[in-house]
């Protein structure tokens, strides 16, 4: 069986790299651009500068988008340069768990920064993956991020469903991203707009209370300040600012 070589003496992008591959469980070996490449390495990783010192048949020089890279890659390694169908799992959050399935079977996880980061994420499978037909699948819990998460995903010519959560509960290290993988893998039903983004009574006190998390103790924003980063229209930080120049 042929692995993945990581050839490099850029600590940062080592680091960087090979932090990606240990979080998707990917075997791989470390090397030196100059080394001799082991016969079981059937893709060798390395950055754009020091790809003309790599020997070898298979080389991707990575720039700045590391997974990009990493897609690239395991597509070469694996000899499968085509699905027939590639499914999007969101478990909704305000940090939503996202999981990547294409014909059956998981290609990769993440976590998005914000409800709205998700469309990148998908924009980015989008340009990584040479595919016939795509589906994006979203947990129908957290009402306010999921609503959030589809308006994000307008105009993206994607078919996306709304699918029940019951059974999709996980608990662990990464609980979200195993969610993310069975909603994935469950039918849903066709998301219809528009979705309206209304945040709770609960949602606005939760968000006051990681403001004070997030300050240290020192801040809780106001009720008006944590509706608008509930609802994404502000950015917690920026929220926890305007509180401290008296601007709630």
């Amino acid at each position: 069986m042929k692995i993945l070589a990581v050839a490099t003496d850029n600590f940062e992008f080592y680091y960087d790299i090979a932090k990606e591959l240990k979080q998707r469980d990917i075997p791989f070996v470390s090397l030196s651009p100059q080394d001799k490449i082991p016969d079981n390495v059937g893709v060798v990783l390395t950055s754009v500068y020091e790809k003309p010192m790599v020997e070898h048949d298979n080389v991707i020089g990575v720039d700045k988008d590391i997974r990009m890279g990493i897609r690239i890659a395991l597509n070469a390694l694996s000899g499968k340069s085509s699905y027939q169908r590639i499914v999007v799992g969101i478990d909704p959050g305000f940090r939503p768990g996202v999981a990547l399935i294409g014909d059956g079977k998981l290609l990769e996880t993440a976590y998005a920064e914000s409800p709205e980061a998700v469309r990148y994420l998908i924009e980015r499978y989008i340009d990584g993956y040479d595919f016939d037909q795509m589906i994006v699948r979203i947990g129908h819990g957290d009402k306010t991020n999921r609503n959030r998460t589809l308006n994000s995903l307008k105009g993206l010519a994607l078919k996306i469903e709304i699918v029940n959560e019951e059974y999709t509960t996980e608990y662990g290290e990464a609980p979200d991203l195993e969610a993310a993988r069975k909603i994935a893998l469950s039918k849903g039903e066709l998301a219809y707009g528009p979705h309206q983004v209304e945040a709770t009574e609960g949602e606005k006190k939760e968000m006051q209370r990681r403001s004070r998390i997030k300050s240290d103790g020192e801040i809780t924003i106001s009720k008006e300040l944590a509706r608008k980063v509930v609802e994404g229209k502000l950015k917690l930080v920026d929220a926890i600012k305007k509180q401290k120049e008296g601007d709630g």
